[in-house]
């Protein structure tokens, strides 16, 4: 698996592109994978490439952040600290008896509003530090060789 990692490392590193293109295709990545549109990560990464002309690859690796293993664990923490920074907390009723469609759509109203708030925030805060790392990174790999 290091190994993998390894690799999609260094098809970055070797891309054609300006370290600043570079950096910003991986930081929009990582802001796709956070979100929370789930199952439209790789749409939304190919039309973020067309439309700021950016390398897919980066963006496409970004997006992937949330697989399988990693969207509950990040998912979770979207939502906490969308609780806080909203200042709400979802109640989930577990009366099977009361189960109206009202209920329900309340209850999903209550959730979705701190996860969305959570997912775009630390999408935004998350891709700015991966801006910041990648930048350094692909400029000092690209000065050095």
């Amino acid at each position: 698996m290091i190994e993998r990692i390894r690799v999609k490392i260094k098809k970055i590193l070797l891309l054609d592109c300006t370290p600043n293109r570079i950096a910003a295709a991986a930081a929009m990545g990582i802001f796709v994978g956070f979100s929370p549109y789930i199952g439209f990560h790789t749409m939304l990464a190919i039309g973020m490439s067309f439309i700021f002309n950016l390398p897919l690859y980066p963006l496409i690796v970004g997006a992937y952040i949330t697989n399988p293993l990693t969207f509950i664990p990040i998912y979770t923490i979207c939502y906490k600290f969308g609780e806080y920074v909203t200042g709400t907390t979802a109640e989930i009723p577990l009366d099977f008896a009361d189960m109206s469609l009202n209920t329900i759509l309340t209850t999903a109203k209550n959730f979705a509003i701190p996860f969305f708030v959570g997912a775009h925030l630390l999408g935004l805060i998350i891709g700015a530090i991966t801006y910041i790392l990648t930048y350094y990174l692909v400029k000092k790999y690209k000065d050095s060789v």
